[in-house]
């Protein structure tokens, strides 16, 4: 009874199964669903079973297998794409993902529907707008999954370069410029190759050079802020010029408003507000231009003085006001003066108005005065208070 079940084997095979039996470790046959009895008194019989659900079919001899056995090519479909090509593949209509130049691709027929489309990246790498929407579409899972024979391997197949409004892109590859590239979403197959964007916003851009310390000629410290405009007029001289446009135009700023405050004394850059601008401006403009960027203005925000300093110019500031106030304080003395000895000469000469001036000194004095008692009724009011000569 023993050795009856050793020699009687039972395979039973589900509906997503496949079983290989091999005999003297040469392929026999495929099973299909189903229950299957074989007699192996020798031993001679191995089994490999396989899950169609997977899709790829997985065996390592694969090639071989497909390639000499007929029954085999009755249940998997080769595809062998060029090194020149990617191909798409979809089952049952849907993408399942990106396949690799130069890959071969075993898959089980019975698993579904399936079918490769072919797209040729020998010259132009870029990848259709539609394609690119589709896999894009797809989903992550897709997009940046690259089929490799049975394997999905989690690399990207596609580089997405997203050129921003207002921006000029410029698209290298390998690291030599290929084209320009206008605002919106691109994509580039990089098998093989370096894909790289760079990007340059065309708009005015404002840069600020901010809270630099710098020694003037008089040897006083100084917090000086800077505002500069630039823009990009020459995108491909700029990346071919320099690695970072914005570092290199903060420095070139930096170096030049250095250049400027230290070669003047406090007094001369209080007194000439513009100095500083219109001398860091013809430094850097030509400089700039070497490079694609166009300086459009410059000037100095704030010039912050040491709290000493500031101390002492307060009380320099105080000191002239105070000259002036009081070089104009004696001006009106002197005119005041001058005005009163010109009345006094009026005056003098007719007893009239000196009369009206008497009677207008009393009105005052009366003004302030609650209550009066007068002897001798208005003539000796005016004759005892007020006498004329």
């Amino acid at each position: 009874m023993f050795k009856a079940l050793q020699i009687k084997k039972t395979v039973l095979v589900t509906e997503n199964q496949r079983v290989f039996v091999f005999k003297d470790q040469k392929f026999n046959r495929v099973l299909e669903p189903g229950k299957h009895k074989f007699w192996d008194i020798k031993n001679q019989l191995a089994f490999i079973n396989f899950d169609i659900n997977s899709l790829y079919f997985s065996e390592k001899n694969a090639e071989r297998l497909y390639k000499n056995h007929s029954e085999i090519r009755e249940h998997i479909t080769h595809w062998k794409l060029n090194n020149s090509e990617v191909g798409l593949l979809y089952f049952n209509d849907l993408l399942r993902g990106v396949v690799a130049p130069g890959e071969h691709l075993y898959l089980w027929k019975d698993a579904g529907e399936a079918r490769l489309e072919r797209i040729s990246i020998d010259e132009n790498v870029e990848v259709d707008e539609n394609v690119l929407s589709l896999i894009n579409r797809a989903g992550a899972n897709t997009a940046t999954r690259l089929i490799r024979s049975e394997r999905t391997v989690p690399v990207k197949p596609i580089a997405d370069l997203n050129v921003a409004k207002d921006h000029i892109g410029l698209l290298y590859i390998n690291g030599q410029l290929v084209k320009r590239l206008a605002p919106g979403l691109h994509g580039f197959w990089q098998f093989d190759r370096t894909v790289e964007l760079k990007s340059f916003d065309c708009k005015t851009q404002m840069l600020e050079i901010s809270g630099q310390e710098i020694l003037s000629k008089d040897r006083v410290s100084l917090r000086i802020n800077l505002s500069a405009s630039i823009t990009v007029q020459d995108a491909e001289l700029a990346a071919r010029s320099v690695d970072k446009v914005d570092e290199f135009v903060y420095k070139t700023l930096q170096l030049a408003l250095r250049e400027a405050v230290g070669t003047k004394s406090l007094d001369d850059i209080l007194l000439d507000k513009l100095y500083v601008n219109e001398t860091v401006k013809e430094l850097v403009e030509e400089k700039l231009l070497g490079i694609g960027i166009s300086l459009m203005s410059v000037g100095v925000k704030d010039i912050i003085l040491p709290g000493e300093m500031k101390a002492i110019l307060n009380q320099v500031v105080e000191a002239q006001k105070a000259a002036e106030a009081n070089v104009i304080k004696r001006r009106e003395e002197t005119s005041a003066t001058r005005s009163l000895h010109n009345t006094a000469k009026v005056m003098e000469n007719n007893p009239t108005l000196m009369r009206l001036k008497e009677l207008e000194a009393l009105e005052k004095v009366a003004e302030r005065i609650d209550s009066l008692t007068v002897y001798g009724g208005l003539e000796g009011l005016m004759n005892g208070v007020v006498k004329i000569a």
